[in-house]
């Protein structure tokens, strides 16, 4: 998948469960944050493709890295609160000053409270691993599999489904974006439409075009 649709997978299942409704639009952020966050072993494309083609989908894309991250940025955020502190900086611009008195830093913590948070980023992080399993691929290249229990194993993993860059899973995320800003009471039930979409797309897709 993308960085927009794994941000968007991430954001839509934390919505899904309603407990944005409790504990606040941050954790909804994290949620998104952490869903992309495995794609970190994609840095060195910047540096040296060969190591980029050893490591993608395999240094961030396992069980291991992902509950580590899931707990790092999920820690980190908690106690620091660096959301709600981007937040208030971005209402400094002035077509955003509007939203500053909603935007508000934690300064109060409690252990149950960061737990749901180190489990709500930990599902997102690991969500990469079937997320890029099914969306795989494209023409002229090959399925690109994943080692998700390296590095004690090189056992790989992949179901190809969709192929990469299939602007289907993007259309049916921008088109949820859009229905939940027009309306904001029914973001939970937009959101499990929106994983059921997604669901229902991939097995139409791969059935009229088996990979």
């Amino acid at each position: 998948m993308t960085t927009f649709e794994h941000a968007l997978l991430g954001m839509n299942g934390l919505l899904a469960t309603g407990l944005h409704r409790r504990f606040g639009w941050k954790l909804a952020v994290l949620a998104a944050v952490a869903a992309i966050a495995p794609d970190w072993d994609g840095v060195p494309m910047l540096f040296d493709m060969s190591r980029f083609e050893v490591g993608h989908r395999v240094w961030g894309h396992n069980l291991l890295t992902c509950c580590f991250l899931g707990l790092g940025l999920a820690s980190i955020d908690y106690r620091f609160d660096l959301i709600g502190r981007a937040a208030k900086s971005m209402t400094r611009w002035r077509p955003l000053r509007e939203l500053a008195p909603s935007v508000d830093v934690r300064h109060s913590f409690s252990r149950p409270t960061w737990l749901v948070w180190v489990l709500v980023a930990t599902v997102a992080a690991l969500s990469q691993i079937p997320a890029d399993a099914v969306v795989s691929g494209a023409e002229g290249l090959s399925d690109w599999a994943l080692k998700p229990l390296w590095p004690f194993s090189n056992f790989t993993w992949i179901y190809p489904m969709i192929p990469w860059g299939n602007v289907g899973v993007t259309i049916i995320f921008a088109i949820t974006m859009i229905a939940q800003v027009k309306q904001p009471a029914h973001v939970q039930s937009i959101a499990i439409t929106a994983l059921v979409s997604v669901v229902a797309y991939l097995c139409i897709w791969s059935a009229w075009f088996p990979r």
